[in-house]
């Protein structure tokens, strides 16, 4: 399905469940790198996601796919994302949201936090977010929980600064890269673990 953006058209599937209680909006890594709605992580966080009965609603930034327009260094990733909370927010009034982005697009939900309001959002989640890599600005409230997941092989991913990360519910994989080489299980099981445990007050690091 095609979604009115900024620039045109947004390109956007629906993975849905029954009895859903609540939907997540997926951002896919980076486009120049050939990332897409489509990307292996990203199908498995929304099967993860939706076995906890959430609807995914997975789409390609600007210039990807059938998405219109071209890459913009992130500034527009993050409008193209807003636009996708809007149109969600539009269709379905009143449902539970929660975001997750995974590497590139973690950077990118991260961003648009500043935009958003905790009636807007439940909750985030950061797969494998590439701290040290990209900027991640400092923000001085968050609306909602943010839980965030990166191997402790993971090249693109400062692992002091992620251990560090104030206000963040960090896990950290062991033995997972970037992309969950052989470790798919150990995402899939973490992700349920946060969902499951989304409630849960204040700032905590787990291991897996």
């Amino acid at each position: 399905m095609l979604i009115k953006g900024p620039t045109g058209e947004i390109e956007a599937q629906w993975d849905r469940v029954a009895d859903a209680k609540g939907n997540a909006i997926l951002c896919h890594p980076h486009p120049q790198f050939g990332g897409s709605m489509d990307d292996g992580v990203v199908n498995l966080a929304s099967s993860a996601l939706g076995q906890h009965g959430f609807n995914c609603l997975r789409f390609n930034f600007r210039g990807v796919g059938q998405s219109t327009g071209e890459f913009d260094q992130g500034m527009g990733e993050v409008d193209d994302l807003m636009a996708v909370i809007l149109w969600l927010a539009t269709e379905l009034p009143g449902q539970k949201l929660w975001l997750m982005g995974y590497s590139f697009g973690a950077n990118i939900v991260w961003r648009s936090l500043t935009q958003l309001s905790t009636e807007q959002v439940a909750g985030v989640l950061l797969v494998a977010p590439p701290v040290g890599r990209m900027v991640f600005p400092q923000h001085t409230t968050l609306p909602c929980q943010v839980f965030a997941l990166a191997g402790d092989q993971d090249d693109f991913v400062d692992q002091q600064s992620f251990g560090a990360w104030p206000g963040i519910n960090t896990t950290v994989i062991a033995g997972a890269d970037h992309f969950f080489t052989g470790t798919s299980a150990n995402l899939t099981a973490a992700v349920k673990n946060i969902m499951e445990n989304m409630a849960t007050e204040g700032p905590e690091s787990d291991s897996l």
